[in-house]
């Protein structure tokens, strides 16, 4: 750590300081603030989107009983063609959202297909695009945790360590300035008491 100089230049400079540390402070606070705000939204969508997808399972669970015993492959039915997404700024953050997601519907054979496939490839498809947003959510909310975290660490460094230090700088200078200016009126009178002797002895 430099040297602090006990000086009125080096006072000046340390309340300049402060002023500035103060007045930068409420912003970092109030950034904080929307930041935490803003990370609690996403945690609710996440546990919205996941509700939803636990909704959907259960639902496929109990109207596709015969999923357990058929043994074609049904990845054909949930192919992505084209996802693309578009970006947002959440307090600073950006963050991702689906604009655009397309499925490969595959033409499926009217004969020997099933006739619960169709509505199938429809839960199948509300899955996966359940599951990107879910996984696009966590994403964003991960984002927001990280500039919240950076956040807080500038407002503790500005609330704990920088105000608190300027203040005692000025403090000491204070201290040392004021001892200074009382030395300089006792080495003044003393000066004067002497000079008043020396001409009473005179």
């Amino acid at each position: 750590m430099a040297r602090l100089l006990l000086s009125k230049a080096t006072l000046s400079k340390q309340r300049q300081q402060l002023k500035a540390y103060q007045r930068y402070l409420p912003s970092l606070e109030m950034k904080r603030q929307q930041l935490m705000a803003a990370r609690k939204q996403a945690q609710e969508a996440i546990a919205r989107l996941q509700k939803e997808q636990s909704e959907l399972d259960r639902r496929v669970a109990e109207q596709m009983p015969m999923l357990a015993a058929y043994e074609a492959d049904l990845s054909l039915l949930c192919l992505v063609r084209q996802v693309s997404t578009r970006r947002r700024n959440i307090v600073g953050v950006w963050v991702d959202e689906i604009d655009v997601l397309e499925f490969d519907n595959q033409p499926i054979p009217l004969m020997g297909r099933p006739h619960w496939i169709a509505p199938l490839q429809r839960w199948l498809q509300s899955g996966m695009a359940l599951r990107l947003r879910i996984d696009l959510a966590h994403r964003n909310e991960a984002a927001i945790a990280a500039a919240l975290r950076k956040v807080t660490q500038r407002v503790n460094l500005f609330d704990k360590v920088l105000i608190p230090e300027t203040l005692a700088n000025i403090r000491r200078i204070r201290i040392f300035l004021d001892d200074k200016d009382r030395e300089a009126v006792v080495t003044s009178k003393i000066a004067k008491g002497k000079h008043a002797q020396n001409e009473v002895a005179v």
